[in-house]
């Protein structure tokens, strides 16, 4: 019950990822720490699955922690710091499907922008499509897209899919940017992040929900180009 949990509980419970920055939970003198890419992997695996990660880092026979593993805890912490200290979406122009309380009823597209994590975009009740498009002033290169939910009100999303548009912005008849989806996933929750395996090159980012409990709140999203992940320009 504790590994699946329930989908149609009360309370939001986040799971907790137990991993050792070694091969073992215990110090070894002849063992390392694991490499930045691996630690990256666990990273996304984790924290970006609405998790919480518990990185265990085991002292050395002297009760100290080693220096190999101090030096690669710093290099890990510049790795994530690089990926994630800037959001290329900065300056973006928000859409929404639709819009809670209309103009003025204060749950903007423009929110999930906004680096306020009590502020969100909330579609209409109505809305049995809701979508959030981000058209960026220029393209921009990234591989990395955030999805975070305004979790203090619940995990709604179930299902969702991402969708980017390489070139001009061209609109279909509702007003959507066409494009490629590039991912799809389940929860988002607090945090979801997805690799895309790839750098793409592009002028608008759509993150459409495909099924949740009630009307999706989005209070952030994100995109980041990751240096460490071998991955082409496409």
């Amino acid at each position: 019950y504790l590994n699946t949990g329930d989908s149609n509980g009360s309370e939001w419970v986040p799971p907790e990822c137990d991993v050792s920055i070694r091969p073992g939970w215990f110090w070894h003198k002849n063992e390392t720490p694991k490499a930045v890419d691996e630690l990256l992997h666990i990273y996304y695996t984790s924290v970006g699955r609405n998790c919480v990660l518990l990185l265990n880092v085991p002292p050395n026979s002297t009760g100290l922690i080693s220096e190999p593993d101090v030096n690669r805890l710093t290099e890990f912490r510049s790795a994530v710091t690089t990926i994630f200290s800037a959001n290329l979406a900065e300056g973006a122009v928000a859409k929404g499907s639709s819009q809670r309380g209309g103009r003025s009823g204060g749950f903007l597209a423009a929110n999930v922008l906004a680096d306020d994590p009590q502020s969100y975009w909330a579609p209409a009740d109505s809305d049995e499509d809701p979508w959030i498009e981000l058209r960026l002033e220029k393209p921009a290169e990234f591989n990395v897209v955030r999805i975070q939910e305004a979790i203090t009100l619940g995990q709604r999303i179930i299902k969702h899919e991402v969708y980017v548009k390489f070139t001009s912005v061209e609109q279909d008849e509702r007003g959507l940017t066409k494009g490629e989806r590039v991912a799809n996933g389940t929860t988002v929750g607090y945090k979801r992040l997805h690799r895309l395996g790839r750098v793409v090159r592009a002028q608008a980012v759509w993150v459409r929900v495909t099924e949740a409990r009630g009307p999706p709140l989005i209070s952030s999203i994100g995109l980041h180009f990751d240096p460490y992940s071998k991955s082409q320009i496409s």
